[in-house]
């Protein structure tokens, strides 16, 4: 593994194991290089802890309408504009604790990371799962870097998001902490509600 320069730091970017109680599917380890920086990864099958969800927001109600899940393959160059930049201060924060309610780097939850990942380029999303699903644009088709996905998990409608990498992994707040999932879990390809976009489209 090597060291990545994100701003004034060296980011170790090593992916912890979150304990889960669900059944784990045997995978492989894989790495991968996502704007310079390396990721280890492995394909965990993971059960998580509902995301949080704020009380004061409405929650829209959506369908849930599994799609085809992103195919899984090596990473896909980034072609968003900005895409580059939000996928590397997302990995910045891989290891950080899952809060529930969490919004900033002392703990995330799902939503909470989103939200702060987007604010640091200076892009406002709402703060909930469900009301990010309800104002990103719909994308056709696979997501591409930087997208956001949305599953369909303790809660009707979208309930669960991460920021898309490509190659079906994606980076989420989930179980112990913040770490790269990939579609290869059936949890979340049998879950997978779609994309939303947020980036300008190239």
């Amino acid at each position: 593994m090597r060291l990545a320069r994100c701003g004034t730091a060296f980011l170790f970017c090593a992916m912890l194991a979150a304990t889960s109680t669900a059944a784990r599917a045997d995978t492989t380890t894989t790495v991968s290089t996502v704007g310079g920086v390396t990721v280890i990864m492995s394909g965990v099958t993971l059960a998580p802890r509902p995301p949080h969800a704020t009380r004061h927001e409405k929650r829209p109600r959506t369908r849930a309408v599994v799609n085809r899940s992103p195919s899984e393959g090596a990473f896909m160059p980034a072609a968003l504009p900005g895409a580059d930049r939000l996928l590397r201060t997302a990995l910045s924060f891989i290891g950080r604790p899952y809060v529930w309610g969490g919004s900033s780097p002392s703990g995330f939850d799902c939503s909470g990371f989103t939200a702060y990942v987007y604010g640091r380029l200076g892009i406002a999303i709402p703060r909930t799962a469900d009301v990010q699903f309800a104002a990103g644009r719909a994308v056709q088709g696979d997501p591409l870097p930087g997208d956001l996905v949305f599953f369909q998990t303790y809660d009707w409608g979208a309930s669960h998001v991460g920021v898309y990498l490509g190659g079906g992994r994606f980076v989420n707040a989930i179980g112990a902490d913040v770490h790269v999932t990939t579609f290869a879990s059936e949890y979340f390809r049998s879950r997978y509600l779609g994309a939303r976009r947020f980036l300008p489209d190239a």
